[in-house]
């Protein structure tokens, strides 16, 4: 062939690659749809929520929510719960109500005890000596005024004390009388400052962020014993103040405070979509009202994202669009950890009835602008239920058609016209801690809850987490996430039973796989002296897996009361779970006699220690009336004469482990069970640990033995 034909040719063949491989791809596409094109809800409903949920609307109400200063308790809180209430009658929402709970230091709920609030009319710090200027105020920047301030009106020279979190800091500057300013955390260097150095008051330069947002201000908690203010400065501005004064300019400031803690209360509001064929079983969604103002993501956008819930799907099911809830919808704002753990005390056949729930918190971000992630935190293994499985598939559907991919066409796009069009990126993660599910999941209240979170937020807890940082492309997304899920699980669906049944099964293996392959891995990372024991440790991660799936399996059972086929099928795959556990055991089996023929050493036959033998006999039992996770608090109190007991080597872990500990006693688990299901679930921990913790428990009248 000559070199110009050879080119031509060369030159076609290119072009047909580049023109028409893309088309054949794309259609293959069509033709062999993607697993993730496969939601358990049909295109068709979601398209219907999509259609209405509105972000914009969302953002809307958190621009009205973050009016209010809402510190649980305090009238603020009880002005934005009034709000939220008005708001849910106004979309049709019915039993709206705003349920009461004192709040005065005096009563608990289980082992949580209430706090009074903490209400402040006016603060106001200035600068009044040598020039007069104003330096933060209440009105302005309400996060600048440390919560717990008491009334006063005083005028003091202002003085440096570096850190002021160190006695040394204080070696040779006299304080008292005086003003402190200082570089660290408000409670640190207020107990020096003000309780031992005789402080009126402190003044702290926000550090957190200070090269990107050197004019936010962080909230501020004063806990001293000596009643005093405190008040907090951006670092812009508290770093020219710290000039001045290095520089041996004298200043005095005066600290105009009108607060008063007084005896209160929570305040939860409620609101419902009533069910249909079974409205005695209810879905839980749930978001803290509370926070300082104007507390824009934390937490007025989960807030704000169940109001758009409960508007669209009222307004959908009114039109007929889609089909009214078999299970009640039940919507609960709530002070965060404090009305949750409230309305479980007053409302325990309520918990009875419920089957599952979604808790929204700080789930409004835009993505790209803070580097942040949409986080699907699922229910702790304690809590194994179908609804993992549910949202894992929502969010992969969401995914999948809402980013930035090659040759792949969204058939399912989520934008909102203001908002940004980011590529939603997200993570499957396990349990976490830090807002109400905490509460729910609880061993003795027993909902499983998964859990929502945008993370890192850039603005967390500054008078930066304004409205405008949300972004509407995002909030639509995660209450469509979350709405979606609710019309699947306040069903009573065949099909939906079915189609997740199946979902749950293959997942199920894929999981199971994860557990032998973190077997493989323990195993090639150990040491040849601890060989044995790790592969000990590997067949537990199986047997605890095996459980597990199994377990959230049996969950979907009595989904639908309409075909008891799904059960049936459930019972089946349930049944040959359980008989594969001899298959995956096998394997890890040859892989550890594999590894020791490696290391040269002869495979040690697994047994129980005496230890273990003797723990499997002990079996513990929570305290009825004490419901909800240990409030570290109400344990000091209780053992307040053995303060060495929090030296145990527990504490310096995880706190999900020791949550997760209390959690698998139910009556039934040993001792050895609770070692077993908390080490698979983290990490390998002593059987001492478990045993000393629960001891402790069980002194403080938490646990019985």
């Amino acid at each position: 062939m000559k070199k110009e034909n050879y080119l031509s040719s060369f030159f076609y063949f290119s072009f047909y690659l580049l023109f028409f491989f893309p088309l054949l791809f794309l259609s293959l596409q069509k033709v062999f749809p993607a697993e993730k094109d496969d939601p358990v809800l049909p295109l068709s409903v979601l398209q219907i929520l999509n259609n209405e949920i509105s972000g914009e609307l969302a953002q809307d109400y958190i621009r009205d929510i973050a009016r209010y200063h809402r510190l649980q308790p305090s009238r603020g809180y009880s002005q934005a719960a009034q709000w939220v209430a008005e708001k849910a009658k106004s979309f049709g929402l019915t039993e709206v109500q705003i349920e009461k709970y004192p709040a005065d230091g005096q009563t608990f709920y289980f082992m949580y005890p209430s706090s009074p609030a903490w209400d402040v009319e006016m603060a106001e710090l200035w600068i009044t000596k040598p020039r007069e200027e104003k330096l933060t105020s209440f009105a302005e920047i309400p996060v600048s005024v440390a919560i717990n301030s008491r009334s006063c009106d005083v005028e003091a020279e202002l003085v440096f004390v570096g850190e002021g979190t160190s006695p040394l800091d204080y070696e040779k500057v006299e304080v008292k009388g005086k003003v402190v300013l200082a570089s660290g955390p408000m409670d640190s260097v207020a107990n020096l400052a003000v309780d031992r150095f005789g402080a009126l008051g402190v003044v702290t330069i926000n550090m957190r962020f200070a090269d990107d947002e050197p004019d936010n201000v962080s909230t501020l908690r004063l806990r001293t014993k000596t009643p005093a203010f405190g008040f907090g400065l951006s670092h812009r501005r508290g770093e020219a103040l710290k000039a001045r004064l290095l520089r041996g300019e004298k200043i005095f400031v005066r600290a105009i405070v009108k607060a008063e803690i007084s005896p209160y209360y929570y305040e939860n509001v409620i609101a419902t979509i009533p069910g249909t064929e079974l409205k005695d079983e209810e879905i839980l969604l749930t978001a803290h009202l509370c926070h300082y103002k104007p507390g824009a993501n934390d937490n007025a956008s989960g807030s704000a994202c169940l109001l758009e819930i409960g508007r669209t799907l009222r307004r959908l099911i009114d039109e007929k669009k889609i089909n009214p809830p078999k299970r009640t919808i039940r919507f609960l704002w709530v002070p965060e950890m404090s009305g949750s753990i409230a309305w479980v005390a007053r409302h325990p056949e309520e918990i009875r009835r419920a089957v599952a729930g979604i808790n929204l918190d700080m789930v409004g971000q835009y993505l790209n602008q803070n580097n942040s992630t949409f986080f699907l935190h699922l229910t702790p293994h304690s809590r194994p239920h179908f609804i993992n499985d549910l949202l894992i598939n929502l969010v992969e559907f969401l995914a999948a058609h809402n980013m930035h991919a090659f040759g792949t066409p969204s058939i399912f796009p989520v934008y909102s016209l203001s908002g940004s069009r980011d590529s939603f990126r997200y993570r499957i993660m396990p349990y976490s801690g830090g807002s109400d599910q905490v509460i729910f999941n609880d061993g003795l209240i027993g909902v499983p809850f998964a859990f929502f979170l945008v993370w890192p937020d850039r603005y967390y807890h500054t008078s930066g987490d304004q409205p405008e940082r949300c972004d509407p492309t995002q909030l639509k997304r995660s209450a469509l996430l979350a709405a979606a899920a609710t019309l699947f699980l306040s069903d009573d669906c065949p099909h939906k039973a079915c189609r997740l049944a199946g979902e749950m099964v293959t997942r199920s293996r894929i999981r199971l796989t994860e557990e032998l392959k973190r077997g493989f891995n323990l195993l090639n990372s150990s040491e040849t002296k601890d060989l044995a024991l790790n592969y000990k440790e590997a067949i537990n991660f199986i047997d605890q897996a095996i459980k597990r799936e199994a377990a959230s399996l049996e969950s979907l059972k009595n989904y639908s009361r309409h075909d008891k086929e799904v059960d049936h099928f459930l019972s089946i795959s349930i049944d040959k779970l359980k008989k594969e556990k001899a298959v995956w055991l096998s394997e890890l089996d040859q892989f550890y006699r594999l590894t020791c023929q490696s290391r040269g050493i002869k495979p040690e036959k697994i047994s129980l220690s005496p230890e273990e033998m003797a723990a499997s006999k002990i079996i513990p039992k929570r305290h009825p009336e004490l419901k909800g996770p240990v409030n570290l608090a109400y344990l000091r109190e209780k053992i307040k004469n053995q303060p060495e007991a929090f030296n145990l080597p527990i504490f310096q872990e995880d706190s999900r482990i020791t949550y997760e500990i209390l959690n698998f006693v139910n009556g039934q688990n040993s001792l050895l069970d609770i070692r077993q299901a908390v080490s698979a679930e983290f990490k390998p921990i002593p059987l001492s640990w478990v045993k000393d913790y629960l001891e402790l428990l069980a002194r403080a009248g938490i646990v019985i033995f």
